[in-house]
């Protein structure tokens, strides 16, 4: 199975073992990767364990695992990655179809390294 963040690699090679928690993600992209296979396979869990600081305000780990297993997620385009020290940005667009529409969520993501691990910890 190709892994479902469009890498062009195969899920074993990409993210599978971020989200066995074999492995963390070496980088905010990587880490902004695994977190939409995440979404694609409603592992809500993996989702709320790389969240700090703002993005946990509001999250609700029942309504996202609702919503993620009534979303088909179709394709993730990164179109730009910064990272600098202990801080990153991933802007990207993901596709999916919810209620049968294709919707497009388009993203800056903020991210945080701490005790050298990233977090994604809200939009810019």
């Amino acid at each position: 199975m190709m892994c479902p963040c469009c890498s062009s690699k195969t899920y074993d090679a990409c993210c599978k073992s971020y989200l066995d928690g074999k492995q963390i993600p070496p980088t905010a992209e990587a880490l902004m990767r695994s977190r939409y296979t995440a979404y694609s396979l409603a592992n809500i869990n993996y989702i709320a364990d790389t969240m700090k600081e703002q993005a946990l305000e509001g999250f609700d780990s029942k309504d996202a695992k609702a919503w993620a297993e009534q979303v088909q997620w179709q394709k993730l385009d990164v179109l730009n990655s910064h990272e600098q020290e202990d801080r990153a940005t991933v802007e990207f667009r993901a596709y999916y179809v919810y209620n049968g529409k294709l919707q497009v969520m388009q993203e800056n993501s903020v991210f945080r390294r701490i005790l050298g691990r990233w977090y994604y910890i809200g939009t810019a």
